[in-house]
Formats: structure tokens, C-alpha cells, sequence
């Protein structure tokens, strides 16, 4: 077997035991997005949901162990960090950052999206003193505001102050708006204003979401993106992070960073399985002939747990005592076939012509009509007839049941 190799990135922060921020969201995401990920452990917390009940620092001299151990042989490019609780590890952090030539991306977590702030003031500097020493800082709208002693009430203080930060400190910056400018950010980056327009998501679920948006940023330029799509990527990342973030525990639940990487396999999915029942009507067409009129289409749709629906760009024509697909099986597109797989719930739905014959086989019992959609086998709406089923087996199944 040939000799597989990952690049290799750190995260340098404290470590959430409940597992939804510190360095263990940075871990998730690094592994996401193919990178591998190390660890300096700055400090630990006893943690959940619900808040922090306890907090041990690290000894200096782990933390500086940690570093020289993991520099020695693994050769990380690419850094972030996370929670430095003083002045102290900031200070050992930015001797080693500078002792190993790492290229950092500073998450100065000073202050609490609640506005609180977490450290003390000389850390606040020591802070100030290491973002000259990175590539990138990513503070939330209050950092900024505490960096810069400047309020935040709109973009245009958003703008300014991420200028601020650009012209005073020396480094590029991306300020996050948060939740109360409609998840907008504004980047400088080289000089250059970059606007990172976000999603405005409803859910108090975003524990993490920080952490997460900073190690996709180091992710994406150790694979060798430039620094504003690096940034771009992960603000995108980041957005559905929260989009589809978890709601458990009994506090703010966190952000998932596994749920972009798997709403990409899932769509894949969802087009194999469409294309699995297609192959299937191709070759016993009187499945679907049978129930569909000449001058009718029909058009298949599959869809996943995050509401995405593969189906046929053109849909299924009948042709004599065959079938014709028209176009290729597309993800998202606006069809009614789609509609009413989201609308209802349904894994797998085949559009049909209302017929007597179609009828007739719910008379019989072998198919379940239904108009609400919440039970039964086959949907009538709008004139039209639509069958589901939760597999493609199952679906097959169905259409030989009412062929007999």
C-alpha cells in the first residue's frame, strides 16, 4: 500500500468537555475538511451546555513541551488558537509561534458573545502583542470593540472598525457582525474590504460556531487556498455549520461542523439512489407505463435529511411501451415533483397520472390513498398522483403490487 500522507495543522486551546467548542470543534473541523489536526491543550474546563463549572490552566512547561514535541516531528505550517486564559501563555505562545515560523490565526477570545468580558487586561494585551505575529484575527463584534475602543451599531461601524484594526495592529482581520447584523462580516484582507454576507438563522444553537469558523479558515489555507478564499470557504462553512447545528443538551446546543461535509455525501446519495430506480424502470418500464399517459411525464425525486431533493431535470416521458429520461438527475431544482417530496416528508416520491385504472388499485387495497400525506401510499394533489416509498426497493414493490 502507498505511503498516505495528510497536512498537518494545530490548534492551540483549551479543551470543552462537552465537546462542542475549544479544541475539540477544532478537531471536528479540521477532520471535515481533510486536514490532520494536533493539539497544544492550553487549559481544560469542566463544561456543557449550560455553562463552565470548573477551569484548570496548564503548567507553562506542558504547554512549551507540547509545542517542541509536536514541532519535531509533525511540522505544522499552519496554527490557531483558541481560549489563552493569561497573559503568561499568551506570551509563551507568541515565543514559539515566532521560535517555529508558524503562520497563526489568532482568535482573540477576550470577550463573550454576550458581551462579558473573559480575561483580564494584561492579557488583553498580550493579545494585542501576538496579533502582530499572525496572519489573520478574527474577533467578535465586541473584541473589536474592546481592540478598538470604537461601538459597533450598524455595517458601516462594522467596516470601520475592521479598518482599524487593519491600520493599527498590521494584520488582516475579519470582524464578525453576529446575529445582530444578520450574520454579516466584514474582512480586510491585503487592504482590500471583503463583505462576508451570512445566513440569518433562527436558533440559539451556536456554542462553537467561533472556534469552528477560525479552524476552517486554517484548514483551507494549509490545503493551499489564498487568505480571502480561505476566509470565504469558512464563512460558508461556518453558515451551515449553524444552519444545521444540535440540539441537545439542556443549554445553547453547538454548531455542527460534520454537517456540511455530510449534506455533500448525502446529496451524492440521494442522486445514486434516483439513479438506482430509474435503471430499474428502465428495464421493467411497464412499472411505470402502465400507470402514466402518453401525452403525460412523470419524474422521480429523492430526498435527504437536510431537505435537499435529487430528480430529473426533464422528468420521464412515455414512449410507446418504453421510457425516455430527459436530462440529468440534478439537485435542487425547482420542480413539483421536489415540492412535494419537502412538503410532505417523503424519502423517494414517482409522479403518476390520475387514472381510473390508479384508482381503481386503492379500491382493491393495494395501494393507500391520501390527500393530507401523512399516511398512505400515494399522494393526490393538484390533479396529479404521487407515489412514495422509503427505498427504492420499496417503491418498486409497490408498483408490481398494483401491476398484479
Amino acid at each position: 500500500m502507498e505511503r498516505r500522507e495528510r497536512t498537518v495543522v494545530m490548534t492551540i486551546a483549551g479543551s470543552d468537555s462537552g465537546g462542542g467548542a475549544g479544541l475539540q470543534a477544532d478537531l471536528k473541523t479540521f477532520t471535515s475538511l481533510g486536514v490532520f489536526g494536533t493539539t497544544i491543550v492550553t487549559g481544560l474546563t469542566a463544561q456543557n451546555t449550560q455553562g463552565v463549572s470548573k477551569v484548570l490552566e496548564v503548567p507553562l512547561d506542558f504547554i512549551e513541551a507540547q509545542f517542541d514535541t509536536v514541532m519535531r516531528d509533525l511540522h505544522p505550517k499552519y496554527a490557531k488558537t483558541g481560549m489563552l486564559s493569561n497573559s503568561s501563555i499568551v506570551k509563551l505562545v507568541e515565543r514559539k509561534v515566532k521560535e517555529y515560523s508558524i503562520k497563526l490565526v489568532l482568535d482573540p477570545v477576550m470577550v463573550a458573545k454576550s458581551g462579558d468580558q473573559l480575561v483580564t487586561e494584561d492579557t488583553v494585551n498580550a493579545l494585542k502583542d501576538l496579533m502582530k505575529h499572525s496572519i489573520l484575527t478574527t474577533p467578535n463584534k465586541y473584541e473589536a470593540e474592546k481592540l478598538t475602543q470604537l461601538k459597533i451599531n450598524n455595517v458601516e461601524d462594522l467596516a470601520k472598525v475592521a479598518k482599524k484594526i487593519y491600520e493599527e495592529y498590521g494584520i488582516d482581520v475579519v470582524v464578525k457582525g453576529g446575529s445582530s447584523l444578520g450574520g454579516l462580516d466584514i474582512a480586510i484582507i491585503n487592504g482590500k474590504e471583503v463583505e462576508l454576507k451570512g445566513e440569518e438563522i433562527k436558533t440559539e444553537n451556536t456554542h462553537g460556531s467561533g472556534d469552528v469558523f477560525s479552524a476552517a479558515i486554517t484548514a483551507y489555507l494549509a490545503k493551499g487556498e489564498n487568505l480571502e478564499t480561505a476566509v470565504r470557504l469558512a464563512k460558508n462553512y461556518v453558515n451551515e455549520s449553524i444552519k444545521f447545528s444540535l440540539s441537545i443538551g439542556k443549554g445553547h446546543g453547538p454548531v455542527d461542523p460534520f454537517a456540511p461535509i455530510e449534506r455533500t455525501v448525502e446529496k451524492e446519495n440521494a442522486r445514486l439512489t434516483a439513479e438506482k430506480c430509474l435503471w430499474e424502470l428502465e428495464n421493467q418500464p411497464e412499472l411505470l407505463t402502465t400507470f402514466l399517459d402518453e401525452e403525460d411525464k412523470s419524474n422521480i425525486a429523492v430526498l435527504t435529511d437536510y431537505g435537499d431533493v435529487a430528480s430529473l431535470a426533464g422528468g420521464i416521458i412515455r414512449y410507446l411501451d418504453k421510457i425516455k429520461l430527459d436530462g440529468p438527475i440534478l439537485v435542487n431544482i425547482d420542480n413539483k415533483v421536489s415540492q412535494i417530496a419537502k412538503k410532505h416528508g417523503k424519502k423517494i416520491v414517482l409522479s403518476l397520472t390520475v387514472s381510473d385504472r390508479l384508482l381503481k388499485k386503492g379500491e382493491e387495497g393495494k395501494i393507500m390513498l391520501t390527500t393530507s400525506g401523512r399516511t398512505g401510499d400515494l399522494i393526490l394533489e393538484n390533479g396529479r398522483a404521487y407515489l412514495t416509498g422509503n427505498s427504492c426497493e420499496e417503491l418498486i414493490n409497490k408498483l408490481r403490487e398494483m401491476l398484479k
